[in-house]
C-alpha cells in the first residue's frame, strides 16, 4: 500500500485507469447494500478513490457486470474496450 501511495504521489495522483480485484469501501457498501464489511484493503482503496483523479476504475471481485457510476465499472464475465 505504501508503494502504491508513493507511485501515485510521483504522478501527482493522476492516472487514466485503476484496475483492482476489490473496490473501495464506499463502493462496496453501495453495491452490496451494506452487506459486505470494509477491511484494510477496501479502506485503502477508499483513500485512493478520494485522493486520485482517474477516468475509470475497473474491478471484478463481486461476480457481476454493472456500471456502478460514471467512473467505476464492475466486471465479471464482460469484455470491454478501454479508450
Amino acid at each position: 500500500m505504501q508503494e502504491g501511495r508513493r507511485n501515485l504521489a510521483a504522478h501527482d495522483f493522476k492516472v487514466d485507469f485503476i484496475v483492482t480485484h476489490c473496490c473501495a469501501s464506499s463502493t462496496q457498501a453501495l453495491i452490496s447494500g451494506g452487506y459486505m464489511k470494509p477491511d484494510v484493503l477496501t479502506d485503502y482503496f477508499d483513500e485512493i478513490r478520494w485522493k486520485v483523479k482517474y477516468k475509470k476504475w475497473f474491478f471484478g471481485h463481486y461476480h457481476d457486470n454493472k456500471n456502478v457510476n460514471l467512473e467505476e465499472k464492475l466486471l465479471y464475465e464482460q469484455i470491454i474496450r478501454i479508450r
